[in-house]
């Protein structure tokens, strides 16, 4: 497959039609798709592209680094995006719409995207004002793809980022994602899901995601399972017997007094999860009783309510846990559940067609835009990301105009690659190993400081060129 079919919101396959993706999306796109139509930027001879970036203002409470997700599904809904019968039907129902022309729903009736992308891909770690994707195309389609590519990527790379922290603080223990039943819908599960592996968690809980994407799937049992049965006992063996690789949650009643049961009835278990308690005391014993009664290859899994820094604290202790399911905190980024990605338009290129006798000439003029709003102000222009790298470290990104070439310390690694031409997919995408193999290397990229969880790494690696930074300056918008 050459995308996984995830749709935030929706959920497609490849062989799909795209559905009603056109219509996830925020009003306001609509509306400006059709005052575009009627503006100057629709005539004859006047082709009119915008140039768009999204980029991250902000990083979310605590972090320190980015990792940018989605584009799988960004690219997939750029490639897929149409305007049926129905949906036509249904925006002339819309008094919004009682004004708008026949022509314009004959144009969102031919509607695809032609435009050209660039992208950093899945999975590298970028700083605040970064650019993630930059889209250029002509002004409605770049317009109304909006939402959209926000919704995907600021979601996913929310959740990869809290699992990235979470794989780091665990340093090399496996981490797999519980929370689907946790997130904020099944769709977002399902994102969770994909994200927290792209992130380095080893699996999930979600079976869709294990059979969409082939995550590896992980799960034990619920405490229901061990309440049904009369004794306590009878539960732990019934599953062994179906499931002899399985784990037993043994925390329903009381933790070690349920270990001490396997052991007396000599049930042989793969592992046993412990839910609730002082794990460091609970892990530490079972260990313990385990390991008296030969059961050496029993392992620890931990869960219930974790985060990074108590799979931090556990782990610098050396508590003898083997692995952490890890669900709410991951799959909602509770302790900041929002991503403030945005898609800002930094320049509109013209292409005039001139008449002169029987020759026609081009005139091509891009025009930069800038937002100079209090605290929320851009820099303009279409833009690339060149990392330079010192002994295997990020050493600092400099943010340049697209083609300037001439950076301190060198030219540099360009981060985004160019990803459409013309509407047209230029590559193969990732499968999701790939990505996550990906985002693994670019964390022993970043230096260690950006990885520690309770101090803040200083200023963070990235300057503008002195050419933006000029330009930016002397800008005066109209």
């Amino acid at each position: 497959m050459l995308f996984d079919g995830i749709l935030e919101g929706l959920l497609i396959s490849e062989e799909d039609d795209g559905g009603d993706i056109a219509l996830a999306t925020d009003f306001y796109e609509l509306t400006m798709a059709a005052a575009y139509y009627y503006s100057s930027c629709n005539q004859k001879d006047i082709k009119k592209n915008a140039i768009f970036e999204m980029f991250i203002r902000k990083l979310p409470a605590n972090r320190s680094y980015l990792v940018a997700t989605g584009l799988e599904q960004a690219v997939h809904f750029l490639m897929k995006i149409k305007f049926n019968d129905k949906h036509i039907s249904y925006l002339k129902s819309l008094e919004a719409f009682k004004n708008v022309g026949q022509d314009f729903f004959e144009y969102i009736k031919r509607f695809k995207f032609t435009g050209t992308v660039w992208a950093v891909p899945e999975g590298t770690v970028l700083f605040p004002n970064e650019p993630i994707i930059r889209i250029e195309a002509p002004i409605i389609e770049a317009q109304i793809v909006e939402t959209y590519i926000l919704s995907t990527i600021n979601f996913q790379s929310l959740i990869a980022t809290k699992a990235s922290r979470i794989v780091t603080a665990a340093k090399g223990k496996p981490i797999i994602e519980f929370g689907s039943r946790r997130a904020h819908g099944p769709q977002a599960g399902l994102l969770a899901a994909r994200a927290s592996y792209i992130g380095g968690c080893v699996g999930t809980s979600n079976a869709l995601a294990g059979y969409k994407l082939g995550i590896p799937l992980f799960g034990t049992m619920a405490h229901s399972f061990i309440m049904s049965f009369e004794k306590e006992e009878e539960a732990l063996k019934q599953f062994t017997k179906v499931f002899p690789s399985g784990f037993l949650l043994v925390d329903t009643y009381d933790s070690i007094a349920a270990v001490k049961k396997i052991i007396r009835l000599g049930i042989h278990t793969n592992g046993i999860r412990l839910d609730s308690g002082d794990l460091d005391y609970i892990s530490t014993e079972s260990r313990r009783l385990l390991d008296n009664a030969g059961y050496t290859g029993t392992k620890i899994m931990a869960t219930g309510d974790l985060n990074e820094y108590i799979i931090r604290d556990l782990v610098d202790i050396s508590a003898p846990i083997d692995s952490f399911g890890v669900g709410t905190e991951l799959s909602t980024s509770r302790d900041d559940p929002a991503m403030n990605g945005v898609y800002k338009l930094v320049a509109v290129r013209i292409h005039h067609t001139l008449e002169a006798g029987k020759k026609k000439r081009i005139d091509d003029k891009i025009s930069y835009k800038i937002k100079t709003s209090l605290g929320k102000k851009t820099y303009p222009g279409p833009k690339q990301i060149r990392r330079i790298i010192e002994n295997d470290k990020i050493k600092k990104d400099v943010i340049v105009l697209e083609g300037e070439k001439e950076i301190p310390d060198g030219l540099g690694v360009p981060l985004l690659r160019k990803l459409f031409d013309k509407g047209n997919l230029l590559c193969r995408m990732p499968s999701i190993k790939e990505i996550q193999r990906y985002h693994l290397q670019q964390m022993d990229l970043l230096p260690s400081r950006f990885k520690k969880l309770d101090s803040t790494p200083g200023r963070f690696p990235v300057i503008h060129s002195e050419k933006l930074k000029a330009i930016t300056q002397k800008f005066k918008p109209r």
